[in-house]
């Protein structure tokens, strides 16, 4: 029998983009065995948007954050395999008709995709977070991975039920899909990462949003590698060995170093401009870490985006240090999640 595969799309506040995103998903040539739209208590008209397209709409009494919004979505699905989507992704056509192809193969688990290079937003912020998220993924050699990362993104549903679901103990859209993909590796399970399948994600960030975004990402992924110090932090954040995730140790190294850059640079007006060389070297040393970021941001863009592109990064780096060391101080105080 052939696989049955059903959609769920969190949404809150997505009134903007589900009705691209749902156009997408019946657009498909291999049609979904259903689409769900689990609506997160919304304060606009996001449910009405997906009803009026046909979706079977689940309404949170609440809002009660993705995890427990993509939960009740599985618990109402019918089908073999569940696809989530994120409500701003736009997905080729060819899409469902290539995961199910994939979960035809006992032997995998779980499927993959990535975000296409570029983004419908032109502004600098959106494009150097869009590319930063597919070449994170993209820069990955190994075909299984323990990446799930569920802005597009697709398991089994026994093998779901039987891990229980997302972590509804994290509250914000930070780590509970990282976090369940690891749940996948460790227990066995094939997670089949797909460079074929790219989606379209339509976000928009200023400034402020994206610093915000990162910064609640930082200090969740702190808190995340701390609750379970050698498999999370060392293995899969720090990433010592290479173990299938996202996270580059460079990457890491960068994060370290940046910081590292301002305090000298500050230590330069009290002790003199003796502190200036190692700031100079320290900063140079983090912007290397990225050097094949830049690569293929080049290639993609045109040289014309690295000056924008290196102020972003840098500017990010700072970011997630210091969302890193709060959210280590948070978790010292006994704030887990």
């Amino acid at each position: 029998m052939s696989v049955r595969i059903s959609a769920v799309v969190p949404a809150w506040k997505a009134s903007s983009t589900l009705a691209d995103c749902l156009g997408s998903l019946e657009g498909q040539t291999s049609p979904l065995h259903e689409i769900i739209v689990v609506d997160d208590d919304s304060p606009d008209d996001t449910a009405s948007v997906a009803e009026a397209l046909g979706a079977r709409v689940i309404r949170l009494p609440r809002n009660m954050g993705p995890a427990r919004a993509r939960n009740e979505g599985v618990a109402a699905a019918s089908g073999d395999v569940i696809l989530f989507v994120d409500s701003d992704v736009v997905v080729p056509g060819g899409l469902v008709e290539a995961v199910r192809a994939r979960f035809e193969n006992p032997a995998v688990s779980a499927v993959q995709t990535l975000y296409t290079p570029s983004c419908p937003a032109q502004g600098l912020v959106s494009r150097y977070q869009n590319f930063y998220y597919h070449h994170a993924l993209a820069r990955v050699r190994e075909e299984s991975t323990a990446i799930f990362a569920t802005w597009c993104a697709a398991v089994r549903k026994d093998l779901f039920e039987m891990l229980g679901g997302f972590n509804t103990e994290i509250p914000e859209p930070t780590v509970e899909d990282e976090e369940f993909g690891y749940a996948i590796a460790d227990a066995g399970g094939r997670i089949i990462l797909d460079k074929s399948m790219q989606v379209v994600h339509m976000a928009e960030y200023d400034l402020r949003g994206f610093a915000r975004r990162r910064m609640r990402m930082a200090r969740a992924q702190a808190k995340s590698g701390l609750r379970q110090v050698r498999d999370r932090l060392l293995a899969r954040y720090i990433n010592v060995h290479e173990t299938g995730t996202h996270h580059s140790r460079l990457v890491v190294a960068s994060i370290v170093m940046m910081p590292l850059s301002l305090a000298f640079t500050a230590a330069a007006i009290p002790c003199g401009p003796c502190m200036l060389a190692p700031s100079l070297l320290l900063f140079s040393s983090a912007m290397l870490c990225h050097l094949d970021f830049f690569r293929q941001a080049s290639r993609q863009f045109g040289p014309g985006i690295l000056p924008g592109f290196a102020l972003m990064c840098a500017a990010d780096m700072l970011i997630l240090a210091w969302g890193i060391m709060r959210g280590t101080a948070s978790f010292a105080l006994g704030r887990r999640y």
